[in-house]
């Protein structure tokens, strides 16, 4: 039987989580953002295994989110796409604003392992898999992790979003430790985009003022030849900035080849990014 503070809460919590599920089936989703304030992330929670998509968007209303971050996890990782991807994508706006929640350290840190092992899941949908490294990633920095939150092994994973996204979420300033795989992927990786999201992990460290010797010494000179072919002719749908970013390591290079690569990518590439990246060769 239940004695003290919660059951006299309890029938207030029901009551919540009722309203919620009310609001979301005829489409008030503001309500229901605003009844998951109320009943919070153990009301949240409850409402998850029978009606997860008010329950999802309640999540948003929820000061005390972050708790969610592991029931999420659970959720994110079963067979039903409809359930998972979600799930994952929810826990993901979560931990994007880890750092304006009240959060525990210790309480996160088993959440966080439990995303990381879900992101290292090759049976699982890109999406999912994407959004718990995204989580992951962000649990370790909020937590003042000394690791990146993720393997860095998913740099040459099965899928291109993940190696992307791994790429992606490394810190600037890259630890060092990190820059051989990256360069690793910009010499070899398939994939054009996910060489340039690792060129831009590496390179965009030059904006901040690192020194370019060990950087363009990691890239050797097969990651500077890639470099130079995405810079002649850059793929289509490449992100602006990782190409601006890429270029720094071109435009630090002392080969002529690298100063020719620069020059084509300014009279040939985006034309919205011409001005940034000939002011890189000054």
């Amino acid at each position: 039987m239940l004695v003290g503070p919660l059951a006299l809460m309890l029938p207030l919590l029901l009551s919540g989580t009722d309203a919620a599920v009310d609001a979301y089936q005829r489409g008030d989703l503001d309500e229901v953002a605003r009844m998951g304030g109320q009943v919070g992330a153990a009301g949240i929670e409850a409402m998850l295994a029978a009606h997860p998509d008010a329950a999802l968007t309640a999540a948003a209303g929820a000061t005390d989110r972050a708790e969610l971050l592991a029931p999420l996890a659970s959720l994110a990782g079963s067979w039903d796409r409809t359930r998972a991807a979600p799930a994952a994508a929810t826990a993901a706006a979560i931990a994007a604003g880890l750092a304006q929640l009240p959060v525990e350290a210790e309480d996160l840190a088993e959440t966080g392992r439990a995303w990381r092992a879900l992101a290292m899941r090759a049976d699982r949908w890109a999406d999912v898999r994407v959004h718990a490294l995204e989580v992951a990633a962000a649990i370790a920095h909020a937590t003042s992790a000394d690791d990146l939150g993720y393997d860095l092994a998913l740099l040459t994973d099965g899928d291109p979003e993940v190696r992307r996204a791994a790429a992606e979420l490394v810190p600037q300033p890259a630890p060092p430790a990190a820059r051989a795989p990256l360069a690793a992927v910009v010499a070899r990786d398939r994939d054009p985009i996910v060489a340039l999201a690792a060129a831009q992990a590496l390179c965009g460290d030059l904006g901040f003022g690192d020194p370019p010797a060990p950087i363009l010494a990691a890239l050797g000179d097969a990651g500077l030849a890639r470099l130079r072919a995405l810079a002649v002719d850059p793929p289509t749908d490449a992100p602006g900035p990782a190409l601006v970013d890429a270029a720094r390591c071109l435009a630090a290079d002392r080969d002529p080849a690298s100063a020719t690569a620069v020059r084509a990518l300014v009279n040939h590439g985006p034309r919205a990014l011409r001005g940034a990246i000939n002011r890189l060769r000054r």
